[in-house]
């Protein structure tokens, strides 16, 4: 056996080794999926919103409802193009993370109090802030100290 080959490639049962085999770290996985999440929930949001239109539209919604789906389908672009480069431990992916999250939920800040009209929307603002926290903090605290290649 040479010295660049493992030892898994000589046994009985050959293991083919990817060229995207990556050591990622266990905080870059969770950060990928929490991003991945926030994805998913940005367009969830932006089909309901696009499904649902002539429905909503007959209600006094602050938001116009082209601007809320636009906005929820770009978001989740950006924030599954961050969380895939995450997963793949492309540098560039950590910047796209960190713009794509903190931006996407400044957005929700700027929604929420220049649209946010309705008493759920006041009562529901001290735990929207918290998760809003939570959420930047756990990204930003496991991406500035990740290393990447």
């Amino acid at each position: 056996m040479r010295n660049d080959e493992c030892a898994c490639c000589h046994s009985a049962f050959r293991i083919y080794h990817s060229a995207y085999a990556l050591r990622r770290s266990l905080s870059v996985t969770v950060a990928s999926l929490v991003v991945f999440i926030l994805a998913m929930m940005q367009w969830t949001r932006a089909l309901t919103l696009f499904t649902r239109q002539s429905f909503l539209s007959e209600f006094a919604i602050s938001i116009p409802l082209p601007y809320a789906i636009a906005s929820a389908a770009v978001w989740g672009g950006v924030l599954l193009a961050a969380s895939l480069a995450l997963w793949r431990m492309k540098g560039w992916g950590r910047w796209l993370a960190l713009a794509g999250v903190t931006a996407s939920q400044s957005q929700e800040w700027f929604d929420r109090l220049v649209f946010g009209r309705s008493d759920y929307s006041q009562i529901s603002l001290g735990f929207s802030f918290f998760i809003s926290i939570i959420i930047l903090i756990l990204t930003w605290g496991i991406l500035l100290r990740a290393k990447f290649d």
